[in-house]
Protein backbone atom coordinates (compact mmCIF):
# COMPACT_ATOMS: atom_id res chain seq x y z
CA UNK A 1 0.00 0.00 0.00
CA UNK A 2 2.61 2.80 0.94
CA UNK A 3 4.76 1.75 -2.52
CA UNK A 4 2.00 1.79 -4.33
CA UNK A 5 0.53 5.19 -2.90
CA UNK A 6 4.00 6.66 -3.29
CA UNK A 7 4.40 5.75 -6.95
CA UNK A 8 0.98 7.27 -7.61
CA UNK A 9 1.94 10.61 -5.94
CA UNK A 10 5.17 10.75 -8.30
CA UNK A 11 3.43 10.09 -11.50
CA UNK A 12 0.85 12.19 -9.81
CA UNK A 13 3.65 14.81 -9.63
CA UNK A 14 4.96 14.47 -12.59
CA UNK A 15 1.95 14.85 -14.86
CA UNK A 16 0.86 17.85 -13.15
CA UNK A 17 4.35 19.63 -13.94
CA UNK A 18 3.09 21.00 -16.97
CA UNK A 19 3.69 24.57 -18.54
CA UNK A 20 1.31 24.31 -21.41
CA UNK A 21 -1.36 23.03 -18.52
CA UNK A 22 -0.40 26.09 -16.02
CA UNK A 23 -0.54 28.80 -18.97
CA UNK A 24 -3.56 27.49 -20.60
CA UNK A 25 -5.53 28.18 -16.74
CA UNK A 26 -3.97 31.45 -16.91
CA UNK A 27 -5.67 32.19 -20.04
CA UNK A 28 -8.93 31.21 -19.39
CA UNK A 29 -9.14 32.77 -15.80
CA UNK A 30 -7.65 35.97 -17.48
CA UNK A 31 -10.41 35.63 -20.03
CA UNK A 32 -13.59 38.28 -20.50
CA UNK A 33 -15.41 35.64 -17.80
CA UNK A 34 -12.84 34.00 -15.61
CA UNK A 35 -15.36 32.82 -13.15
CA UNK A 36 -17.61 30.99 -15.74
CA UNK A 37 -14.68 29.76 -17.95
CA UNK A 38 -12.19 28.70 -14.78
CA UNK A 39 -15.32 26.53 -13.60
CA UNK A 40 -16.03 24.95 -17.19
CA UNK A 41 -12.32 24.68 -17.72
CA UNK A 42 -11.44 22.63 -14.28
CA UNK A 43 -14.53 20.56 -14.56
CA UNK A 44 -13.69 19.35 -18.50
CA UNK A 45 -9.97 18.99 -16.88
CA UNK A 46 -11.32 16.74 -14.35
CA UNK A 47 -13.32 14.91 -16.48
CA UNK A 48 -10.49 13.91 -19.17
CA UNK A 49 -8.35 13.03 -16.12
CA UNK A 50 -11.35 10.92 -14.82
CA UNK A 51 -11.62 8.71 -18.63
CA UNK A 52 -7.95 9.02 -19.05
CA UNK A 53 -7.67 7.10 -15.17
CA UNK A 54 -10.69 4.70 -15.92
CA UNK A 55 -8.88 3.52 -19.22
CA UNK A 56 -5.92 3.32 -17.24
CA UNK A 57 -7.62 1.27 -14.59
CA UNK A 58 -8.28 -1.37 -17.02
CA UNK A 59 -5.54 -1.83 -18.84
CA UNK A 60 -3.50 -2.18 -15.63
CA UNK A 61 -5.90 -4.63 -13.99
CA UNK A 62 -5.96 -6.53 -17.41
CA UNK A 63 -1.96 -6.73 -16.90
CA UNK A 64 -2.28 -7.92 -13.52
CA UNK A 65 -4.45 -10.66 -14.49
CA UNK A 66 -2.71 -11.95 -17.00
CA UNK A 67 0.74 -10.96 -17.37
CA UNK A 68 3.63 -12.45 -15.12
CA UNK A 69 5.98 -9.65 -15.62
CA UNK A 70 4.10 -7.00 -14.55
CA UNK A 71 5.90 -4.80 -13.33
CA UNK A 72 8.88 -5.43 -15.50
CA UNK A 73 6.53 -4.48 -18.19
CA UNK A 74 5.62 -1.14 -15.87
CA UNK A 75 9.29 -0.56 -15.45
CA UNK A 76 10.40 -0.95 -19.21
CA UNK A 77 7.33 1.53 -19.83
CA UNK A 78 8.87 4.29 -17.44
CA UNK A 79 12.05 3.85 -18.26
CA UNK A 80 11.00 4.72 -22.24
CA UNK A 81 9.33 7.33 -21.14
CA UNK A 82 12.10 8.74 -19.16
CA UNK A 83 14.76 8.20 -21.89
CA UNK A 84 11.99 10.08 -24.58
CA UNK A 85 11.68 13.23 -22.00
CA UNK A 86 15.69 13.20 -21.51
CA UNK A 87 15.67 13.27 -25.30
CA UNK A 88 13.11 16.36 -25.56
CA UNK A 89 15.00 18.27 -22.89
CA UNK A 90 18.08 18.13 -24.53
CA UNK A 91 17.17 18.69 -28.29
CA UNK A 92 14.65 21.69 -26.44
CA UNK A 93 17.78 22.67 -24.80
CA UNK A 94 20.26 22.68 -28.13
CA UNK A 95 17.35 24.88 -30.49
CA UNK A 96 16.81 28.14 -30.95
CA UNK A 97 13.59 29.63 -29.98
CA UNK A 98 10.94 29.38 -32.82
CA UNK A 99 9.92 32.98 -34.47
CA UNK A 100 7.10 34.32 -32.68
CA UNK A 101 4.90 33.69 -36.28
CA UNK A 102 5.49 30.31 -36.85
CA UNK A 103 2.67 28.76 -34.27
CA UNK A 104 2.83 25.64 -32.95
CA UNK A 105 0.41 23.28 -31.32
CA UNK A 106 0.37 24.46 -27.62
CA UNK A 107 0.17 27.96 -29.92
CA UNK A 108 -2.97 27.23 -31.07
CA UNK A 109 -4.40 25.92 -27.90
CA UNK A 110 -3.69 28.67 -25.92
CA UNK A 111 -4.69 31.70 -28.96
CA UNK A 112 -8.29 29.35 -29.00
CA UNK A 113 -8.58 29.39 -25.64
CA UNK A 114 -8.90 33.03 -25.12
CA UNK A 115 -11.89 33.70 -27.15
CA UNK A 116 -14.15 30.13 -26.46
CA UNK A 117 -17.43 29.94 -24.74
CA UNK A 118 -18.05 27.51 -21.53
CA UNK A 119 -18.86 24.96 -23.75
CA UNK A 120 -15.60 24.54 -25.65
CA UNK A 121 -13.47 25.57 -23.18
CA UNK A 122 -14.86 22.81 -21.12
CA UNK A 123 -14.21 20.25 -24.71
CA UNK A 124 -10.93 22.26 -24.66
CA UNK A 125 -9.89 21.52 -21.07
CA UNK A 126 -11.31 17.73 -21.35
CA UNK A 127 -8.63 16.97 -24.51
CA UNK A 128 -5.78 18.45 -21.94
CA UNK A 129 -6.90 16.27 -19.22
CA UNK A 130 -6.92 13.35 -20.94
CA UNK A 131 -3.52 14.22 -22.08
CA UNK A 132 -0.79 14.11 -25.03
CA UNK A 133 1.57 11.49 -24.47
CA UNK A 134 3.53 12.21 -21.93
CA UNK A 135 0.19 13.12 -19.52
CA UNK A 136 -1.47 10.10 -20.78
CA UNK A 137 1.44 7.10 -20.24
CA UNK A 138 1.70 8.82 -16.82
CA UNK A 139 -1.66 7.73 -16.16
CA UNK A 140 -1.49 4.69 -17.13
CA UNK A 141 1.63 3.90 -14.98
CA UNK A 142 -0.56 5.15 -11.88
CA UNK A 143 -3.04 3.45 -12.40
CA UNK A 144 -0.94 0.54 -12.60
CA UNK A 145 0.16 1.13 -9.36
CA UNK A 146 -3.13 1.59 -8.00
CA UNK A 147 -4.21 -2.27 -9.55
CA UNK A 148 -1.18 -4.08 -7.97
CA UNK A 149 -2.35 -7.68 -6.91
CA UNK A 150 -3.31 -7.28 -3.22
CA UNK A 151 -5.01 -3.60 -2.88
CA UNK A 152 -8.55 -3.80 -2.24
CA UNK A 153 -10.75 -2.05 -4.31
CA UNK A 154 -11.51 0.79 -1.74
CA UNK A 155 -7.82 1.13 -1.39
CA UNK A 156 -7.73 1.52 -5.45
CA UNK A 157 -10.30 4.39 -5.75
CA UNK A 158 -8.23 6.06 -2.56
CA UNK A 159 -5.28 5.47 -4.56
CA UNK A 160 -7.27 7.01 -8.45
CA UNK A 161 -8.73 9.79 -5.87
CA UNK A 162 -5.28 10.80 -4.90
CA UNK A 163 -4.23 10.82 -8.37
CA UNK A 164 -7.12 12.95 -9.91
CA UNK A 165 -6.49 15.64 -7.10
CA UNK A 166 -2.48 15.88 -7.71
CA UNK A 167 -2.45 15.63 -11.06
CA UNK A 168 -4.90 18.44 -11.59
CA UNK A 169 -3.49 20.57 -9.05
CA UNK A 170 -1.99 24.02 -11.55
CA UNK A 171 -5.86 23.51 -12.93
CA UNK A 172 -7.79 23.68 -9.60
CA UNK A 173 -5.47 26.03 -7.01
CA UNK A 174 -5.48 29.20 -9.57
CA UNK A 175 -9.29 28.05 -10.80
CA UNK A 176 -10.49 28.03 -6.95
CA UNK A 177 -8.17 30.99 -6.31
CA UNK A 178 -10.57 33.23 -9.11
CA UNK A 179 -14.02 32.11 -7.52
CA UNK A 180 -13.02 32.90 -4.10
CA UNK A 181 -11.31 35.93 -4.69
CA UNK A 182 -12.22 37.04 -8.45
CA UNK A 183 -10.56 40.29 -10.00
CA UNK A 184 -8.73 40.81 -7.13
CA UNK A 185 -6.46 38.01 -8.32
CA UNK A 186 -6.16 39.04 -11.75
CA UNK A 187 -2.50 41.08 -11.35
CA UNK A 188 -1.00 38.58 -9.88
CA UNK A 189 -2.42 35.99 -12.60
CA UNK A 190 -1.00 38.88 -14.85
CA UNK A 191 2.76 38.00 -13.58
CA UNK A 192 1.99 34.59 -13.11
CA UNK A 193 1.35 34.55 -17.15
CA UNK A 194 4.05 37.14 -18.23
CA UNK A 195 6.78 35.14 -16.44
CA UNK A 196 5.42 31.86 -18.01
CA UNK A 197 5.32 33.13 -21.24
CA UNK A 198 9.20 34.66 -20.86
CA UNK A 199 10.31 31.45 -19.43
CA UNK A 200 8.07 28.88 -21.23
CA UNK A 201 11.53 27.37 -23.53
CA UNK A 202 13.57 27.20 -20.03
CA UNK A 203 10.92 25.26 -18.29
CA UNK A 204 10.25 23.12 -20.85
CA UNK A 205 14.21 21.86 -20.79
CA UNK A 206 14.03 21.88 -17.20
CA UNK A 207 10.76 20.08 -16.50
CA UNK A 208 11.86 17.60 -19.42
CA UNK A 209 15.12 17.23 -18.14
CA UNK A 210 14.02 16.95 -14.13
CA UNK A 211 10.95 14.34 -14.99
CA UNK A 212 12.58 12.15 -17.51
CA UNK A 213 15.65 11.99 -15.13
CA UNK A 214 13.54 10.76 -11.89
CA UNK A 215 11.76 8.29 -14.39
CA UNK A 216 15.15 6.48 -15.37
CA UNK A 217 16.33 6.32 -12.23
CA UNK A 218 13.08 4.87 -10.65
CA UNK A 219 12.67 2.22 -13.38
CA UNK A 220 16.76 1.16 -13.55
CA UNK A 221 15.83 0.74 -9.21
CA UNK A 222 13.25 -1.17 -10.19
CA UNK A 223 14.53 -3.44 -12.99
CA UNK A 224 17.70 -4.16 -11.27
CA UNK A 225 16.89 -4.03 -7.27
Amino acid sequence: MIRAGAEVLFYGLAAAASALVLTATFVVIRSERPRTNGIAFLSGFLVGTVIACGVGLALGQAAVDRLDSHDTLKAALTLLLGIALLAVGLRARHTPPRPEGRGSRATAILAGLGNMGPSATFSMAGLLGFGGPKRLLLTFLAMASATEAGLRDIVNLTLVAVYVVISTLLVSVPVGIVIIAGDRADMTFARGQSWLTAHAGALRVWLSLGIGGALVVDALLRLFA
